[in-house]
């Protein structure tokens, strides 16, 4: 083989890995704005229920937490101070209270989020193709130097992740202009480490592929295993009112028992 024929194989080759990489890119990026879509659906399908077993199991806790704090101080024979001890509990609470907040606000915004048009997501996903074969981080090593180049990447990523066409639209001239202004739209890539990338960028389709909340797509589309999914989480919460009412006996039974004096202070 002669070396022209060589460097000429070596080229094509480097270009097809270099074409394999960029489609890898656009399938992971694709797969995680699913992902986020089948995150938005089972919270619209599932959200109030989980919501509601989640605030089940805070007061559960909570109430493990009372009991814990009245035995103490029965044993050693002093009265119950409430209003010191829901300013206790509550401080140790406070985690919980902001997980089941971020999970109301969850499921408020899921209920707003509209479905997309098939027309509005495919053209999405062809502008966003477009545009990240000239200016994704992992191809273009110009966009990690360059502020600008930088900023028009994230508002590019965070448009595609809502569908916004029209910010696309706009955005794609923004970045053609840009990349104009710098000389043209050539750029270099490394290719040194072109394996590398390509087996990290696989790894992560495959994470992506058999975690939630991509796995909830299988779910979402399967009448029997959402009912199923359903009385699962039916029968969840009845275990957890369960044992609220378990504890709500014990606490009661507790202070009964011990004549315990419950010090409550007015305002």
């Amino acid at each position: 083989m002669s070396g022209a024929n060589f460097s000429l194989e070596r080229v094509e080759n480097d270009n097809t890995r270099v074409n394999e990489y960029e489609e890898l890119l656009l399938k992971r990026d694709q797969l995680f704005r699913e992902s986020g879509s089948y995150m938005t659906a089972y919270t619209q399908e599932f959200g109030d229920m989980i919501t509601a077993n989640f605030e089940l199991k805070v007061e559960c806790i909570k109430k493990k937490k009372t009991i814990s704090y009245c035995r103490r101080r029965m044993n050693r024979g002093l009265a119950i101070d409430t209003t010191r001890m829901q300013a206790e509990i509550d401080q140790e609470m406070a985690l919980y209270y902001t997980q089941l907040k971020e999970m109301a606000d969850d499921n408020e915004r899921a209920k707003k989020a509209g479905t997309i048009s098939e027309f509005r997501l495919n053209r999405a996903k062809k502008i966003y193709r477009r545009l990240t074969k000239i200016l994704h981080p992992d191809i273009n090593k110009k966009t990690i130097e360059d502020e600008n180049l930088r900023e028009l990447w994230e508002k590019v990523a965070e448009a595609y992740q809502k569908t916004d066409v029209d910010a696309l639209d706009d955005l794609e001239v923004l970045v053609r202009r840009a990349m104009e202004t710098m000389g043209d739209e050539s750029f270099e890539l490394n290719l040194d480490d072109i394996e590398e990338r390509i087996e990290r960028v696989e790894n992560q389709i495959n994470e992506i592929l058999t975690t939630e909340p991509y796995i909830y797509g299988e779910l979402l589309c399967d009448e029997d295993k959402k009912q199923a999914h359903k009385e699962q989480l039916q029968a969840e919460h009845g275990d957890f009112e369960q044992y609220l009412e378990s504890l709500t006996k014990t606490l009661d039974d507790m202070l009964r028992e011990g004549g315990v004096t419950l010090v409550w202070q007015m305002n």
